[in-house]
């Protein structure tokens, strides 16, 4: 397998929440489809020889019916019946997985359990918190409740870092193996006065119950300027450098697992966060596999090993059937093929339209106000021809997409998104003399690149650089290089 062929024995699963359990209130509604597919991943993990750790809660979700995650996670942060409802979810979750000992760890996210504000309905919890302050610092019951960026900011943030991990990460730790949980290591803004800052950090995080290793991500942002600078190899490796040290001391010298290695970091949005200058990332690699084996980092994990198109379509290779998927066509009810294989493909001819709607609440929809061309991909498979119209928006140009015949093809082309009200409808009709075979479409705006494998799965610029990490980290004696750099 290409991932031990690498250097990688153990992969990383997202378990969102709101896939499995899409309707929360009343409590609950679980999709048993993610179920059976988690299943099937950790057993075809097994099959490969690979151990799992599982991102438990992962807060992001594409289900049609899931809602907001920004507003699940709030709901969650704030009322006893969501925190009851997510219970069910940890312990249906922690059934599964007794029978799958290769799972060698599982961790919750600072990130997906982000903490905006405080609702009037958690005054009782809060209440509960402030009883463990001392006296001195306490608040009056007929106080407002603490704000992220207020005079009691400090009170708001260790109120935050206490919710977590007493109520949401000590309780599930009876029934998720080795739970960690990814600590947040960014440092917030505290108002020191008028002209001055001071900068809070998450200790509570660091004090973690259980053996399981404490969770970190890591980016060349950390600790730097972030003007849109370009860093040296050097720099870019004493900020890691300083990160693991200060995780180290914060934590009681546990041991360190990095669950996201950044190395690259094109996020949209983010492009004043300092990167590390492209001629120096063969060099930081070299540098960083040095300062992972003397500073207490049991592993990492890398994202991306794979560059993917960051498109926000659900169900986007009919794996679930059509679910999601508006399908228009004269022969709707036989359209959908079952492969040997357990996937889906769609036949599409002739004046068949395919439509989905996506909304906002989803992610960052691709649209022309912004500076990001947007694309669509389809992938068709073979001893078919014909063309497509593609638009995205009710008011959209089209876009045309041609297909040989005879062969396995994905074409893409740009295209002119355009939203409205909070929505964006694909809509795929199949022109004259059409007669094709979908696999799997995209539309998007972005390319998440990791610099391992590109898009197409061919090895990209950092490959050789990786691989050399991963066999330096398994060795089990310091190259000399590291002890140059000591």
């Amino acid at each position: 397998m290409r991932l031990r062929n690498d250097g990688f024995n153990t992969v990383i699963f997202l378990v969102s929440w709101g896939d499995f359990q899409p309707v929360i209130d009343p409590c609950c509604e679980w999709d048993e489809r993610a179920l059976t597919r988690l299943q099937f991943l950790l057993d075809e993990a097994k099959k490969a020889n690979l151990q799992v750790i599982l991102r438990v809660g992962y807060g992001w979700s594409l289900h049609p019916r899931a809602g907001s995650a920004l507003q699940r996670i709030h709901q969650l942060l704030n009322t006893d019946v969501t925190k009851l409802a997510f219970f069910t979810f940890i312990q249906r979750l922690g059934q599964l997985l007794k029978t799958a000992p290769h799972v060698t760890m599982t961790l919750m996210s600072w990130e997906d359990q982000w903490l905006h504000k405080i609702d009037p309905s958690a005054r009782a919890t809060f209440a509960k918190f402030n009883r463990t302050l001392p006296s001195e610092r306490q608040i009056t019951t007929a106080a407002p409740l603490p704000t992220p960026t207020g005079q009691d900011a400090a009170l708001f943030h260790g109120y935050w870092d206490w919710l977590v991990m007493t109520q949401l990460y000590e309780p599930a730790r009876e029934f998720l193996p080795q739970l960690s949980y990814e600590i947040r290591v960014d440092k917030d803004p505290i108002a020191a006065n008028s002209l001055s800052i001071n900068w809070l950090t998450h200790q509570a995080m660091y004090r973690q119950a259980g053996t399981a290793p404490v969770t970190i991500y890591w980016a060349p942002f950390w600790g730097a300027e972030n003007r849109g600078e370009q860093l040296t190899a050097t720099r870019a490796h004493k900020l890691l450098t300083a990160l693991l040290q200060e995780t180290r001391e914060l934590s009681g010298q546990r041991d360190i697992f990095i669950d996201q290695l950044n190395v690259i970091d094109n996020t949209p949005g983010y492009e004043h966060n300092a990167v590390i200058n492209p001629a120096e990332l063969n060099n930081f690699l070299t540098q960083a596999a040095c300062s992972l084996k003397q500073h207490g980092v049991i592993g990492y994990g890398y994202w991306t090993t794979q560059d993917y198109r960051e498109s926000l379509l659900y169900n986007p290779a009919f794996s679930l059937g059509l679910d999601g998927w508006q399908l228009h066509s004269s022969n709707a009810n036989t359209a959908l093929q079952q492969l040997p294989s357990g996937d889906f493909e769609l036949t599409f001819t002739t004046g068949a339209v395919l439509t989905q709607t996506i909304s906002a609440s989803a992610g960052r929809l691709p649209t022309k106000a912004d500076s990001y061309p947007d694309h669509i991909c389809i992938e068709v498979s073979g001893n078919r021809h014909g063309s497509v119209t593609v638009t995205a928006g009710n008011a959209a140009p089209a876009t045309q997409l041609y297909f040989a015949n005879d062969r396995d093809s994905l074409e893409c082309d740009a295209i002119v998104a355009l939203p409205s009200a909070e929505q964006l409808t694909l809509s795929i009709t199949a022109n004259d003399a059409t007669a094709l075979t979908l696999r799997g479409v995209w539309l998007f705006d972005h390319v998440q690149i990791g610099g391992l494998y590109d898009v197409t799965g061919q090895p990209s610029f950092l490959y050789q650089a990786f691989t050399q990490l991963n066999r330096t980290f398994a060795a089990t004696t310091l190259p000399a290089i590291c002890s140059v750099q000591k």
